[in-house]
């Protein structure tokens, strides 16, 4: 046992050194990048905002992704596809972490009965093209959030042929059985009101039109002004918003492939916040080595793992993922608890996240109402030997798992690790699945894969039955789906009850459930952590973009 232990202190040594000199080389690498400072002409050369002499006050905010595409149901790249949407759409009503509710463009709401939800929309409202917001606009919302992949199962519950809306301001969503869920989903950003005059012009989402405090720079059709593809894109105040004006005049979103880059761009003054991922950035940050930039760090309600996919993946709902019908060799318990002793879940998460994240200890985050403490596996190479042993592998007839993650570097050097630990065993993690989005996603939809890194959330609110809901089994798409009757039984009981408590218990079972059948591998807690101009922390407006940004300032 502590030869094994040795080894894999010396394994995961490398494999951050490795990581190391991979961040040292990257200033080679950022010559031939095309990152939003190389390449587009802002005017700017810092970041400021300036009320006093009457010009337009810019914030300008560096992230990570291209925004892939303008229609916010199909686009998975939160930090830019999210920030446009919660910029220039709204939702019905926000929920707070602790289940408040906050209306938004929703006057009230009534469940008039079991099965059946009307909601008042305010009048007078209308989308920055001047189109007036109806309940028609609302009941397309819903429609288009069915007919998109990635959100089908968010609003699968929905009575469509039932669904009206008696007047222009009032619609009725009948269900076909109660989802706790759904009232989250409804008051997620990206799931906020579209105009179905425009949207119905424009199927494919060239442009994207709301009624928010944002507008894209331009008018979507001969003036593509406020977007540069894969560089950047503006948006303005929309003056005709119905609501308080937002502080800023400007916000400007800048890609990086780089993070080096976008942390250079920070240091010199050209960001106003910049999102951070790697330690080292957000670690230099904190220690205040940034002049004038705070660390401004928010605890999202997802967590991170590996998931376990122990289902039969056939070639029919595959498609060309694969040409034939696949048995995971996860479908043995055996092989599953294998992968879970073998790695050193807490020397894996400090090491590599140098403090910056929390080692997970169940599926929920430790701030939400249905959380239980099931605790990490215990590391421990030699029964992860032996349970690897039982199901006919070892070192010397080794077990090939293939692994599907985003290729960003802690990703990498997430996936790396494991990798690492699990050789030792007998297993050879196939990392070649790994990619940038646009090419991994096939295999997320098909769940054409045997290990995946991600969230069970489906991103949207913070009620279980949504942060649990890839876990159902209406979740078609299959993104971090385990299949299993036990689990689905807990899921359904726990998303058609209106008895918290009894919600409680519910979700209790199934956290502890799925520890027991090692279905998913909780690693880490999710932290979104920024660095942020300090003059930008200074005004209470900054709300206005920060939950854009999802994060919140702090004032002074």
């Amino acid at each position: 046992m502590k030869k094994m232990t040795r080894l894999m202190a010396l394994v995961l040594c490398l494999v951050l050194c490795v990581g190391l000199l991979a961040g040292c080389s990257s200033s080679s690498t950022d010559e031939t990048t095309t990152d939003a400072t190389d390449t587009t002409d802002t005017g700017d050369t810092a970041a400021a905002e300036t009320a006093d002499d009457g010009s337009a006050k810019t914030f300008i905010f560096g992230t990570d992704t291209n925004c892939t595409t303008f229609d916010p149901a199909a686009d998975l790249q939160n930090n830019s596809g999210g920030a446009v949407a919660a910029a220039i759409i709204e939702p019905l009503w926000s929920i707070g972490t602790d289940g408040s509710v906050e209306l938004r463009l929703a006057e009230s709401y009534e469940w008039t009965d079991d099965l059946e939800l009307t909601v008042t929309i305010h009048s007078g409202i209308t989308f920055s093209n001047g189109n007036a917001l109806t309940s028609d606009d609302v009941l397309y919302t819903l429609e288009h959030l069915r007919d998109t992949s990635r959100t089908s199962s968010m609003v699968a519950t929905i009575d469509y042929d039932a669904t009206y809306c008696p007047d222009d301001y009032t619609i009725v969503i009948v269900l076909t059985e109660y989802d706790a869920s759904l009232f989250d989903t409804l008051g997620n950003a990206s799931n906020g009101i579209l105009d179905r005059e425009t949207c119905e012009a424009d199927p494919d989402f060239t442009w994207l039109i709301g009624t928010g405090p944002y507008k894209l720079q331009g008018d979507g059709d001969s003036d593509r002004s406020g977007w540069t593809e894969s560089v950047q894109y503006t948006l303005v105040r929309n003056e005709d918003y119905w609501g308080d004006a937002p502080y800023y005049d400007e916000v400007i979103i800048k890609f990086y492939a780089e993070e080096s880059t976008r942390y250079a761009d920070l240091q010199a003054g050209n960001l106003d916040a910049a999102y951070l991922t790697e330690a080292t950035y957000i670690n230099s940050v904190d220690a205040g080595s940034v002049a004038g930039v705070n660390l401004v760090k928010q605890a999202a309600q997802g967590v991170q793992g590996l998931s376990l996919h122990s289902e039969i993946i056939s070639s029919e709902s595959s498609g060309e993922v694969t040409t034939e019908d696949y048995e995971s060799p996860l479908l043995d318990i055996n092989v599953r608890m294998a992968v879970a002793h073998a790695l050193d879940v807490e020397t894996i998460v400090e090491a590599l996240g140098e403090g910056t994240y929390d080692v997970a200890t169940s599926v929920l985050g430790e701030d939400n109402w249905a959380y239980l403490d099931v605790g990490t596996y215990e590391y421990d190479p030699e029964y992860a030997a032996e349970c690897l042993a039982a199901a006919g592998y070892s070192v010397d007839n080794p077990l090939t798992l293939t692994l599907v993650a985003e290729n960003t570097a802690f990703n990498t050097a997430l996936a790396e690790a494991c990798q690492a630990y699990l050789a030792v065993i007998g297993i050879n993690l196939d990392l070649s699945g790994m990619g940038d989005f646009a090419t991994i996603l096939p295999n997320l939809l098909s769940n054409g894969m045997d290990v995946c890194i991600g969230t069970p959330s489906n991103g949207s609110g913070t009620d279980p039955a949504s942060l649990l809901q890839q876990f159902g089994p209406s979740s078609d798409n299959g993104l971090m789906r385990v299949v299993d009757g036990t689990l689905v039984d807990l899921f359904n009981s726990g998303s058609s009850s209106r008895d918290t408590e009894e919600r409680v218990s519910i979700y209790a079972e199934f956290q502890q459930e799925l520890h027991d059948q090692y279905r998913f591998i909780p690693l880490y807690t999710e932290t979104k952590s920024y660095g942020v101009m300090s003059e930008h922390t200074s005004f209470a407006d900054a709300l206005n973009v920060t939950n854009m940004l999802d994060v919140t300032l702090l004032t002074d």
